[in-house]
């Protein structure tokens, strides 16, 4: 972690892609929360950017290797009639059973994707349900569905990290490329294989990388999981000279198991199923229940299993709180002592965990309208 030097005024906050091949199960939407609370209370201490870009996800294998198959198996199927769980199981079964994708048509695939911003069917509905969702969770400034070039070419970072000897690349041999995580006692991690198709951090770097400056400070937002990449990301970050943290969060079981999406098990649990759960809580209690639960009761390290009887109590809370906001029963200043700034994190940006541990705490005192937008 390097934090040395002048103090940063920009807090660029950088969350780990989602590839718009799947649902959004309780992981995603913690991440998501968490990010979207972070940024919209620290933006009230200090400056604040938020780094997406769709690209950073769909100019991978992980995505055109499955949509390639798509194209194979279901050249006519009508993919905006079809549902998240439908898309979602195909990704799931296409996981499940071995097969050797066409390494030639999925290089043409990633080269629109990096190109032309190209995207299967299939994943424009899954963004477009997306959208829907986080529209209705008060999340949408996050940006998912941003699409852009970019910010540097593949052949341009690749020579740039050999430049800084970050590499072990045996290109000249029909090889892989490996970032050289030994040097620092991590594992050797691909970017590219022996194919040319690149591991999903090589865009990432493409993006983060020459945004570096003096004056910011990167906030890398992942789940647990990965820790090990995000790792070596934040090294490689730092050797250009980058002021970087990173916050980890856990993963959400579903059914009793932690696990990537791409192994299933998040049916009745994902971000669709949650938002069509019938209910008489409105929109706004809809929205700060979400974030009670996911970010007050799901704290950063927590093993708890995903609960929708807690979540509901947490909707049931919020409408409470929101309904004695209307009503007037506190007072403006009784939340005047417990501004955002005064959770602020070693590292200068709102800790999401105390400010919203705090809403639990005062459970009849109602949030005051400063909070109240963070929230809803």
């Amino acid at each position: 972690m390097q934090l040395t030097g002048a103090p940063a005024t920009e807090l660029v906050v950088a969350p780990v892609t989602i590839t718009p091949t799947k649902p959004l199960t309780p992981t995603h939407v913690k991440g998501l929360l968490w990010t979207d609370v972070l940024v919209k209370a620290s933006a009230r201490v200090g400056g604040v950017r938020l780094v997406w870009n769709n690209r950073m996800a769909t100019v991978t294998t992980q995505a055109t290797a499955f949509w390639h198959h798509l194209e194979l198996t279901e050249p006519h199927t009508d993919w905006s009639r079809e549902s998240e769980t439908a898309i979602g199981e195909r990704y799931v079964r296409f996981h499940g059973e071995p097969r050797t994708a066409d390494p030639e048509a999925v290089g043409v695939r990633l080269a629109r994707a990096d190109r032309d911003g190209w995207i299967h069917p299939a994943g424009a509905r899954m963004l477009q349900l997306w959208r829907d969702q986080l529209d209705l969770l008060g999340v949408g400034g996050l940006g998912l569905t941003t699409d852009r070039p970019l910010a540097t070419t593949a052949g341009t970072m690749l020579d740039t990290l050999a430049a800084r000897g970050l590499l072990i690349d045996h290109r000249r041999y029909g090889g892989p490329v490996h970032l050289d995580g030994p040097r620092w006692g991590l594992p050797l991690r691909r970017l590219v294989g022996a194919d040319g198709h690149p591991n999903y951090l090589l865009p990432i770097l493409r993006e983060l990388i020459p945004m570096i400056g003096p004056r910011r400070l990167f906030l890398l937002v992942h789940d647990d999981g990965i820790t090990a990449d995000y790792l070596l990301l934040e090294r490689v970050l730092a050797e250009f000279g980058a002021r970087t943290a990173r916050l980890s969060l856990s993963r959400v079981p579903v059914g009793g198991r932690a696990r990537s999406s791409r192994y299933g098990g998040w049916r009745g649990s994902t971000l669709g199923d949650l938002a069509a759960t019938s209910g008489s809580a409105d929109r706004a209690a809809y929205r700060l229940g979400m974030r009670l639960y996911f970010v007050g009761t799901l704290h950063r390290r927590s093993a708890q299993p995903f609960r929708m009887g807690l979540l509901r109590r947490c909707v049931g809370r919020a409408a409470r709180m929101l309904d004695g906001s209307a009503a007037g029963d506190a007072g403006p200043d009784r939340w005047a002592a417990d501004p955002p700034a005064r959770f602020r994190a070693p590292h200068g940006y709102v800790d999401p965990y105390r400010l919203t541990a705090s809403l639990l705490g005062r459970p009849r005192v109602p949030p005051a309208p400063e909070i109240r937008a963070i929230y809803t």
